[in-house]
């Protein structure tokens, strides 16, 4: 059995003393930027070099050659350290080929409207390669900053979830988010089961199946045995929670406008104002900073959940293209709509690194077709109401051969039988 690895970004908040200098250093980083990214425009066929190649001929041309030929075009700036030059450089190439290939890619499509522009920020957070920092510890790191007039190794302690043994800690990247300054850092693991679904499915491995709802039960699982048998539910809740409060958080952006000035939107209308024209946005932060949490947390407790049963494989409902978003607004893309977006994203790369492998099917009829018999199913929530096939928020289904049970677990049934007919049987 081959290993890979699985790379996650840790994010740690640093204790400082001089917020300037970080500053001072981003600036610094971004005049160096936009110098390499302006002397690319001038010669767009040198990307038909590798990165490395590119990185060298652009040095070639902007440094001072050890037999102390003066360079064709001079850097503007002094004493600039050889990593945090060559970080500067790799930006640049990284910027200018992507709005390259956009530029491509729209001069080759058959529709010629919404020409990509340029970049109107040349801005990317300072990338730290080993010669820009030293003695990263389980407490601190030592980081070579810009004072404005001259560099200084200055050592800082940080604060954030410890790192996982034998793992390899890479290029760590300088985020500064007003008073904050976070270290977001790479770290490798290996995974020792690398196996792709594909040959997972050819062992005739269980696996997981999932259904996402916008109800309590936020992901509702079950077991798919090798001979097809749904197995062992599991209904992981916290919907109402949630709701609930979404809706306290947005009832506080109300306060003090409605009164005072009645030209702001407010509530759920003021969703669709960009976030930093929004009165009382730190609100809406903390909303999207809970549905993060709720994902994270859902989608721990379906990895596990999957590890726990012996499975290796996770199948979750595939959300691109397989509902007609007009008709179903709750499956918006805004982290203030549907979660199970998230939620899926998240259980990828938290199964990887497991050694789990989690993938998307498309749901026919899942949410519309008994899973015991086939048949289309009514939903209600209560035994006093009158069952309906057009109602969608039904937490209980019932059909016309009297199968009764939870939808969304019926849904997740339904999801592991139509990928099992699939590609454990090769029924299309």
């Amino acid at each position: 059995m081959s290993a890979g690895y699985a790379i996650t970004t840790y994010k740690i908040q640093l204790n400082y003393k001089h917020l300037d200098w970080f500053k001072q250093t981003q600036s610094l980083f971004d005049a160096v930027l936009a110098f390499y990214y302006e002397l690319l425009e001038k010669q767009p066929e040198a990307l038909s070099l590798s990165n490395q190649n590119l990185l060298r001929h652009l040095e070639l041309q902007t440094i001072k050659q050890r037999d102390g030929t003066p360079p064709e075009t001079p850097l503007p700036f002094e004493k600039i350290p050889l990593y945090f030059r060559r970080a500067a450089i790799n930006a640049a190439i990284s910027m200018y080929r992507s709005y390259m290939g956009k530029l491509k890619a729209w001069q080759e499509g058959p529709i010629k409207s919404g020409k990509p522009s340029l970049p109107k920020c040349l801005h990317m957070s300072v990338l730290y390669y080993k010669g820009m920092y030293k003695d990263f510890d389980e407490k601190s790191i030592l980081l070579k900053l810009y004072t404005g007039k001259t560099w200084a190794w200055v050592k800082h302690r940080y604060t954030g979830r410890p790192f996982p043994e034998n793992a390899e800690l890479m290029s760590p990247t300088i985020v500064i988010k007003k008073k904050k300054v976070m270290l977001h850092i790479p770290v490798k693991e290996i995974v020792e089961d690398s196996r792709t679904a594909k040959e997972r499915v050819k062992q005739n491995e269980k696996f997981v199946a999932v259904a996402l709802t916008g109800s309590d039960s936020l992901a509702v699982c079950t077991t798919i045995e090798a001979d097809g048998r749904a197995t062992t539910p599991y209904f992981i809740k916290g919907g109402k929670e949630l709701a609930h409060r979404r809706k306290l958080l947005l009832g506080y952006t109300k306060r003090g406008i409605a009164g005072n000035d009645m030209t702001h939107t407010v509530g759920n209308a003021a969703l669709s104002v960009p976030q930093e024209h929004r009165p009382n946005a730190k609100y809406y932060e903390k909303i999207t900073r809970i549905t993060d949490h709720y994902a994270h947390e859902v989608s721990r407790k379906i990895v596990d959940y999957a590890i726990k049963q012996g499975a290796k494989l996770i199948v979750l409902p595939e959300l691109k293209e397989s509902f007609n978003q007009a008709k179903k607004p709750y499956l918006g893309k805004t982290p203030y709509d549907f979660i199970g977006r998230r939620i899926a994203r998240y259980v990828q790369y938290k199964a990887w690194r497991k050694g789990l492998v989690a993938m998307t099917s498309k749901p026919y009829y899942a949410s519309t077709r008994c899973y015991h018999c086939d048949a289309p199913i009514a939903r209600h929530n209560t035994e006093y109401q009158n069952p309906s096939a057009n109602f969608y928020g039904g937490k209980n289904f019932v059909c016309k051969e009297g199968h009764r049970g939870s939808t969304a677990l019926n849904s997740a049934r339904n999801l592991g039988k139509g990928f099992y007919y699939k590609f454990y049987q090769g029924v299309a």
